[in-house]
């Protein structure tokens, strides 16, 4: 265990320190390729600013205008017969748009039903079972300027929906027990 943990604390810096020298031993400029990889990084970064804010402003109105609400009511009532408990549909609905906003919904989920108990494990599991999908279709499309996520979102969609059923299914089987 201590060669486990003595390794995962120097595994890093050893990298750092033997991909820039490996480079330099074979002729790469090192501090010049380096600069450009950054540049190219910033420019990416520049390029989908703006796909990023209409992205937050959209999640913004929908949550402050109460839409969100709405429509977690209706999809619990919906749910119901599932017996997914109506305090996870918030997560449900937040996780594939907003990464932040799924945690603080989780971390209220944590605050007042424990992190122990079948609720806690059940917002932990739905947490780590997906992807922010909104986020990621926006940066990746946003980086090559493709315009038509249509196919890609709905499948990305039913892979979040995918991931939430076998999470849910799998606390079923843990509080079953």
């Amino acid at each position: 265990m201590k060669v486990l943990s003595a390794l995962g604390t120097y595994a890093f810096p050893a990298i750092l320190i033997a991909v820039p020298a490996y480079a330099a031993m074979r002729g790469v400029k090192v501090y010049e390729t380096f600069v450009r990889g950054a540049e190219e990084g910033f420019k990416l970064a520049i390029g989908t600013l703006p796909y990023l804010v209409a992205v937050f402003a959209a999640i913004s109105c929908f949550r402050g205008s109460g839409a969100l609400d709405l429509f977690a009511s209706a999809v619990g009532r919906a749910l119901r017969p599932l017996r997914i408990p109506a305090d996870m549909v918030p997560l449900l609905l937040i996780r594939p748009i907003s990464g932040s906003g799924a945690l603080a919904i989780t971390g209220d989920l944590l605050r007042r039903h424990g992190p122990d108990s079948p609720m806690g494990i059940l917002a932990s599991i739905l947490q780590g079972a997906t992807d922010t999908t909104f986020y990621v279709v926006t940066l990746y499309f946003g980086s090559v300027k493709e315009r038509r996520t249509g196919h890609v979102l709905a499948s990305c969609l039913i892979g979040d929906a995918c991931g939430f059923l076998a999470g849910y299914l799998i606390w079923r089987m843990m509080i079953a027990r």
